[in-house]
């Protein structure tokens, strides 16, 4: 019998590769999202209304929650030091630390008009921290989830978000209303967010990309990587999508002065933005996750946002009553979930596994970015034409956006991703 090659001799004796673990369950992207979330509805809620009641302007209120928006907006640019340096789940709860000490922080200095540019930092610093625990979260999610059940993960990934600007900063009202001092409230609010961590223990790192690398080398390959994407058609179809004037719920920002208008009383529009509200995205986000996963990706974005401007013509015909408020206002919300979790999906199903906080969270600030441009376009349209101009403003806009989409889509060149989307 001939002597066996040295490369069979490895084979027999090397062991064998260890399998994959199974997929967890996509509930762990809730719980690990939804500190991200908070960091909007912490500002926004309690300390909005706190500061109100203290007599703070409601002007310089929206200046200090507005840095939550500045910083989810750009941090695509800082995006890969998160996928370039420390591992994810060290990223996670160094994280969690510092918006931990935001929040302590926020909530010991005394709110008055003296202290809003004070508190405007802080709430700026803690929302920049917060996105790195998006960062870890996202890269997790994207190593830890099939692609063809990051839908179902989208899904449970945006609920965390939006539970979390609702429920949560819900939470931290009472938090800070009923413990003996409100910095105690922030001490609660942080035991919270390091029991969010804990599905950490049960999820597999992904491996850390060019460990020792040169600073330039890392930003030669996030730009890389990120080409690599926006070369694809795919990924040309996804920014597209992005920067669209559809699917934004711009809106939204706008229904809690337009209540009036429907004679719907504070405790109403309290239920109808708060709870309500948070239990209307949350569903939307699961049918928009569950249609991702069974139709086309784009599509079931575009229907998706199809059903926000099937809403805002259903508010502008509505009778202005308390329900006909309560019934469309739960209708565009709803949407709205649909439309973040099926593009969202989107955006998962072409990113691959490397740099996912890189390439994620480029399609992810152009959306939120051009967001804002249309609910600009929304207030001027309400202070030129009244609720009704706005309303169909929005439809329309969106009608057209949905059909240069469809003239287009089947023209954008492109080249394919290993599965489409």
């Amino acid at each position: 019998m001939p002597p066996l090659e040295p490369a069979a001799v490895d084979l027999l004796v090397a062991p064998a590769a260890a399998p994959r673990p199974a997929a967890p369950h996509p509930w762990v992207w809730f719980v690990l999202y939804f500190p991200f979330g908070l960091s909007f509805g912490f500002p926004s809620i309690a300390l909005g209304y706190l500061a109100v009641q203290a007599g703070v302007s409601v002007g310089a209120v929206a200046g200090v929650v507005g840095m939550t928006l500045l910083a989810s907006g750009w941090k695509f640019v800082w995006a890969p030091v998160g996928d370039y340096t420390l591992s994810r789940k060290r990223w996670y709860l160094l994280a969690t630390g510092i918006v931990t000490a935001g929040f302590i922080t926020m909530t010991a200095v005394p709110l008055s008009t003296r202290t809003v540019p004070v508190m405007s930092l802080l709430v700026l610093l803690t929302a920049v921290a917060a996105t790195f625990v998006a960062f870890a979260t996202e890269g997790l999610m994207v190593h830890n989830t099939p692609l063809a059940a990051r839908g179902r993960a989208a899904a449970w990934f945006e609920s965390g978000n939006h539970f979390g600007q609702t429920a949560g900063g819900g939470l931290a009202l009472y938090f800070m209303k009923h413990a003996p001092t409100p910095w105690i409230g922030g001490g609660l609010l942080g035991i919270v967010l390091f029991a969010c961590a804990i599905p950490l223990l049960f999820l597999e790192e992904p491996p850390r990309p060019l460990r020792g690398a040169s600073v330039g080398a890392r930003a030669r390959d996030a730009w890389r990587e990120l080409v690599g994407i926006l070369r694809t058609r795919a990924g040309r179809i996804a920014l597209i999508l992005a920067i669209l004037p559809i699917g934004t719920g711009a809106a939204h920002d706008l229904f809690g002065s337009l209540a009036p208008e429907w004679h719907a009383p504070a405790d109403t529009v309290s239920l109808v933005l708060g709870l309500g509200g948070g239990v209307a995205i949350v569903l939307g986000c699961f049918a928009g996750g569950w249609l991702a996963d069974r139709v086309n990706r784009p599509v079931a974005y575009a229907l998706s946002c199809a059903l926000g401007l099937v809403a805002c013509v259903a508010m502008a015909w509505s009778p202005r009553t308390e329900m006909g408020y309560t019934v469309t206002t739960l209708l565009y919300t709803f949407s709205l979930g649909a439309c973040a979790a099926s593009f969202m999906a989107m955006a998962l199903a072409i990113i691959g596994r490397s740099a996912a906080a890189t390439k994620l969270n480029i399609f992810i600030a152009l959306n939120t970015l051009f967001s804002l441009g249309m609910l600009r376009v929304d207030g001027w349209a309400h202070d030129g034409w009244g609720t009704n101009g706005m309303l169909y403003t929005e439809a329309l806009t969106g009608v057209a956006a949905l059909i240069v989409f469809a003239a287009l889509v089947g023209k954008i060149p492109g080249a394919a991703l290993a599965e489409e989307v």
